[in-house]
Parts: structure tokens; sequence; C-alpha cells
């Protein structure tokens, strides 16, 4: 070969060799990306793989999935965008990308990806429940559920999507809001009970006689099942339909109270300016003052809507524990009596009482003990009577009989916290330090914060 052409041919052979040598540390990148059991190290090798190998671009998004699975969303936000740049975004690549502005903490970037993938040829169904839960945070509630359906039609069995697809129904559709609501307790039993709920509200609110009324009803049945910002939107809507509704203008103070907003006590003012002569509106009223601590305002407030409704013995249970609150237990003990006067036959209220008695350590054996079994006598094997008569007699030192009413009770509810916390106490008293661990910690497991501060006390 003549010198001068191998002259020119070296540096080119040197060229491809040290390409080929980067080539292959590519390659050996991606394979130990593939045996790492690290997120973090296994992104980092998928894009030095990436970065090596121009015609493995998809590497890019690897690297993306495992930065995102080591929490690393601004590095893994980088290399997705660079797997976009070169068009190596796969469907659910589309949806990650999102996912990590979500993450990061810009949710309006999140959707202004999952928007621009819908665009794109071939989309992940996963678009359309991210694009709905963006759009419920922002209060559009209509854009939501379009965007739920879509995912329901792809996801027809999944119970929770179908529910809380006919929860937003509920604001925008009530019609098709109950058929939703029933495929998902048929799917899911666990989803019955609310959707019975909703089911009675929204049956109920298409007989009001005004739809400010309607919404009102839709309102509290939302907030039944504890959707207060949905209940929020549905009394906000109630008020524009009426703005002299003064229930819809009390409910909605409630949820402004339950959803950490700041006109509650305007809104409160306004139903009273509206209607002073309402129960609802002066309980509303009371339960807000409770709240806050101004127990005297807040007693006002319910003797006042006793006053209004003197057969609703709601309001003597709320008078009692407001006078509990400033510390006159015989007043106090006076208005839950009334209660029971009021509904004799109520086991609700006789619980009360002697919760009351059993809470405050009073009146325990005249009155807390006989109002506990009447409650037992009007609602037998209830787990909550069983349980506040086998609290009684603990704090009576009738243990015996303590041990064979709460062991009723977990045997009516083996769920109840309670009646496993006041077991172990009663193991306490008892002696029975082993039992009483043991029950300790399944109250504790059940969320029972006293059992969780006793366990930390006898057992460190």
């Amino acid at each position: 070969m003549p010198k001068r052409l191998k002259v020119i041919l070296l540096p080119i052979l040197l060229a491809l060799m040290a390409w080929a040598s980067f080539i292959t540390s590519g390659y050996i990148e991606a394979g130990k990306a593939a045996r790492t059991s690290s997120h973090l190290e296994s992104a980092e090798h998928y894009e030095r793989a990436a970065q090596r190998i121009p015609w493995r671009p998809d590497f890019y998004e690897l690297a993306g999935h495992y930065f995102y699975h080591a929490g690393e969303y601004a590095r893994a936000e980088q290399v997705y965008q660079q797997a976009f740049e070169r068009e190596a975004l796969s469907p659910e690549g589309w949806v990650a990308w999102g996912d990590v502005w979500y993450l990061n903490g810009n949710a309006q970037r999140a959707a202004e990806i999952w928007t621009q993938a819908l665009d794109q040829p071939a989309h992940s169904e996963n678009l359309y429940s991210r694009l709905a839960e963006i759009h419920q945070q922002n209060g559009e509630y209509a854009k939501a559920a379009q965007f739920l359906q879509q995912y329901v039609e792809v996801h027809s069995d999944d119970a929770s999507v179908r529910y809380r697809l006919g929860l937003l129904l509920t604001l925008t559709a009530p019609d098709r809001a109950v058929t939703e609501l029933l495929h998902a307790s048929q799917l899911d039993p666990q989803f019955d009970p609310a959707a019975q709920t909703l089911r009675a509200a929204v049956n109920l609110s298409a007989l009001s006689e005004t739809p400010s009324d309607g919404k009102v009803i839709i309102g509290r049945g939302l907030a039944l099942v504890d959707e207060w910002a949905l209940a929020r939107a549905a009394f906000a809507e109630a008020v524009e339909f009426d703005e002299k509704n003064a229930e819809a203008w009390a409910w909605l103070g409630e949820a402004e109270q339950h959803t950490a907003g700041n006109e509650t006590l305007s809104h409160l003012d306004r139903a009273l300016t509206l209607n002073p002569n309402s129960p609802l509106v002066r309980g509303l009223r009371g339960l807000y003052f409770q709240r806050i601590g101004s127990h005297r305002q807040a007693l006002s407030e319910f003797q006042t809507a006793a006053k209004l409704e003197p057969q609703n013995p709601a309001w003597y249970v709320s008078i009692g524990e407001e006078f509990a609150n400033l510390g006159d237990l015989n007043t106090a003990l006076e208005a839950y009596q009334y209660a029971t006067t009021v509904a004799p036959r109520d086991a609700h209220y006789w619980h009360l009482l002697a919760e009351f008695c059993a809470r405050n350590g009073a009146y325990v054996r005249d009155v807390g003990i006989p109002a506990a079994r009447k409650a037992l006598e009007l609602k037998p094997k209830d787990p909550l009577a069983l349980d506040t008569l086998g609290w009684l007699m603990i704090l009576d030192e009738r243990y015996y009989e303590a041990k064979w009413y709460l062991l009723q009770a977990v045997e009516a509810d083996p769920q109840s916290a309670a009646a496993h916390f006041h077991l172990a106490l009663l193991y306490l008293q008892t002696g029975d330090n082993q039992a009483m661990y043991e029950h300790l910690i399944q109250a504790r497991d059940l969320g029972s914060a006293e059992a969780e501060a006793l366990l930390a006390q006898y057992f460190p």
C-alpha cells in the first residue's frame, strides 16, 4: 500500500476504532443498568448508554423511568426531555414525563405535557385519569368527568374510578351519577353505603322545589360521604341559583371550614342575616364556634336552635357538650338527660348520655350504667353500646362484668379500636400485662392514638 494512502487511512482507522470502542462502552453501560438493583445507578447507566449509542434514544426514557423511581424528579425530567427531542417517548413515557413535573410541584406543566400527549398518534389511556385529576383540582368538574368517562370506557371494571366518576357526575349530570355509583358498588361492596347515600340525595334533589334547594341536598349528600370539596362546589352553585337561600349560605360556610377556606364566618353571618330563625343556620354557627373554641358563643347558638326546634334531641346533646366544655358537668348532665326524654326510644341518645358519663368519669353508677343498659335494650348486640357499658363497668371497678361486655363488643366488631383499648385498660387494672399489650397493639393498628400513647408509656 502506498505510504501516502496509509497516512490518509490511519487516522480514519483510528477514529473508527475509537468510535467502535465508544459504542461498545454504551452497550456495556446498558448491560450494567440491567444488572444493578439500584434505581439511581440504573438510571445513570442508561443515561450514559443513550449518550453513546445514537440509535438508541429509547435509553433516555429508560433512564427517566429509573430516575423517577429513585425520586430524582428533576433529573428524570431532563432525560425525558432528551427522549422527546429525539421523538423517542413511548405512550407511557409521555405519562411519566408529566408525572415528574407533577411530583415536582408543577401541575400546570404536567397538564400541558399530558394534553400534548393526546395529540400523538398513539397515547396511553392513563392520560385521561391524570387530566381528570388536574381538572378536578382546578374545580373544573365537567371537564374532569369527561376525561374520567374516557378512562372508564377502557377500564370498566375499576370500581374506584367508577365511584369517582359518579361523585363528579352528582354535580354535572346527576341522572348519570346514580348509574356509575351503582356500578361501583356492584364491583366492590365497600362503595355501597356511600353509593346508597348519594343515590338518595340525587333522588331527593330531583323532588326539590327550587334548583337552589336541589343543590343543597346534593351538597349534603356529598358531605355525608366526606367529599367536602365537591360539597362546597354544590353549595356554591346553590347560592348562585338563589342568593337569599340562608341554608345554602350556612352549608357553604360549613364546607369552607372543612376545606380550609377563609370565608367561613362571613358565609355564616350572611346566613344569619337572611334567616335568624333557622335552626340549621344556628346549629351550623354553633359548630363553627365550637371548633374554634368559643364555647359560650357555641352554647348560645345551640340554645337558640333548641328554642326554635324543641323536639330535636341533637340540640340538647350539643348544649350538654358545651356546658361540659365550660366545666359545668351538672347542667351538661341535665341537657344530655333531656335529650333522652325528647327521644326515649332512640338508642343513640341513651348511648351518648352513657358515653358522657364515661368520658367524664362522673355519675357512672347512678346514670351512666343505667343509660348504657337502656341503649343496649333498645339496640341489642350493638358493639358501641357493649363497649360503652364495658368501659363504665371498668370505671365502677366491676371487672368481671366489664370483661364480659367488652369481649362481646370485640366479637360484634373485631375492628373496634375503642373496644380493644378498653380491654387493654381492663387488663391493666387486673394485672394481665400480656393481654394488655396484645389489645393495645390491636387498638393502635386500628388507629387509636390513646393506645399508641399507652404503649409508649408501659412498653417503651
